[in-house]
């Protein structure tokens, strides 16, 4: 196996390496049919268990660890990078709106108390 624990960066056979899951999908649209069937096949699935100790996404891993086919290990890694980054700036339009209110409402407060 070319894994390090507790380290993120995935050393293939040819050689490459990635750090993320970014890396991953780019890697996997072009890598060899030899070179993947080295790390994911019958009997093992580098990328389920890289994704699992290395990057702690159990979810994906757990999705990925019985699939043997690359495109659709590319598609679920594509798939969670959307999802995340969806769900990222989401959370980002969130955090940003809760300052406006707490402002508006500390005004209104302010407000009520300078007429008392």
């Amino acid at each position: 196996m070319f894994i390090m624990k507790h380290n993120k960066t995935f050393h293939l056979k040819d050689g490459k390496k990635f750090k993320d899951l970014k890396g991953l999908a780019k890697e996997l649209k072009d890598m060899s049919e030899e070179v993947f069937t080295h790390h994911v096949n019958e009997l093992k699935n580098d990328f389920s268990n890289w994704m699992n100790n290395s990057m702690s996404e159990e979810k994906l891993a757990k999705k990925v660890e019985k699939t043997i086919d690359k495109i659709e290990i590319e598609l679920e890694v594509l798939r969670h990078l959307v999802h995340n980054r969806i769900n990222k700036t989401a959370t980002e339009n969130k955090t940003e709106e809760k300052p406006k209110v707490i402002k508006k409402t500390t005004k209104k407060v302010a407000k009520k108390v300078a007429k008392k």
